[in-house]
């Protein structure tokens, strides 16, 4: 693994990886829904990863 100085590094592409079960928890995501994502995705995720992967239930709009 390489060490690098901090002062060099690049922050405009870094993404905020978020721990599924607290980003289940402040989005309102079901229990069984937050454990299926847990099993796609493991312990932690980007938010898009998890918005893509996100299964809702269908709404009837008529």
């Amino acid at each position: 693994m390489k060490h690098a100085d901090i002062r060099t590094v690049d922050n405009s592409q870094a993404r905020h990886i978020w721990d599924v079960s607290d980003y289940c928890r402040r989005t309102g995501i079901h229990r069984t829904e937050e454990q299926r994502l847990i099993k796609v995705l493991g312990r932690y995720a980007t938010s898009h990863e998890l918005q893509m992967n996100i299964v809702r239930a269908q709404t009837r709009i008529r």
